[in-house]
């Protein structure tokens, strides 16, 4: 079958399954295609597969195949053999957790509002989590020891870039910051494309995952 009739039996399908339901057309094709839109028209943040993350082929990770953003996250960490990360923003899906389970020897930190707890596992005792908002928190125990610093959305604006200050600020030598909800949340795709200009190195959007990274080693692999 050639592609001009594989094309023309598309379009009838799309056509036909708008009509059955048509809010699926917006959530399985419109939604998707701004995304795409969003990630390669993207003034300075460049889009890049994940097949051009440095070692990703040589990593393994275990948690749920629904969770597949976090799982690049912990493969993400495993692959920089990350003896500390630091999440900040509420951690209401457990990535903290997930990434305790694949790094056996990494100390993890979470802040968020809200009362500080214990670690985040029974079994498990090196996530600690910690109370304040960014804004305030002393972030000078962590300064220059921190090798991944996860954010996720973080709002209004003035949070986010107060998070990132103090991203930078933890960053190790060869420490890496991810953003999360840069496809999907307007305030932090705008953010970083005004940040990416100013920083040293540059700052790529992990297609296919709602992540953009900033890395001090060389963590993506030159196009071929």
């Amino acid at each position: 079958m050639s592609d001009w009739r594989i094309l023309s039996a598309v379009i009838a399908g799309v056509i036909r399954h708008s009509i059955a339901d048509p809010g699926q057309i917006r959530r399985a094709l419109l939604d998707d295609l701004w995304v795409d839109l969003k990630s390669f028209g993207a003034a300075t943040v460049r889009p890049i597969e994940l097949s051009r993350i440095r070692g990703i082929d040589l990593v393994q990770v275990d948690g749920p195949v629904r969770r597949r953003s976090a799982l690049v996250l912990a493969t993400i960490a495993a692959i920089l053999d990350c003896d500390t990360v630091f999440e900040l923003g509420p951690d209401r899906s457990q990535t903290a957790d997930l990434l305790a389970r694949n790094l056996p020897a990494a100390r993890i930190y979470t802040l968020a509002p809200g009362t500080a707890g214990p670690a985040r596992t029974e079994d498990d005792q090196r996530v600690t989590a910690l109370q304040g908002e960014p804004a305030t928190f002393d972030f000078a125990p962590y300064s220059g020891k921190i090798d991944l610093v996860y954010i996720r959305t973080a709002r209004p604006q003035a949070r986010l870039r107060t998070s990132t200050d103090a991203a930078f600020g933890m960053l190790s030598e060869y420490g890496t910051v991810i953003w999360d909800a840069y496809t999907s949340d307007p305030a932090v795709y705008a953010f970083l494309n005004r940040l990416a200009p100013s920083l040293d190195r540059p700052t790529f959007h992990l297609v296919g995952t709602p992540f953009a990274v900033y890395s001090r080693w060389d963590l993506i692999l030159p196009p071929d």
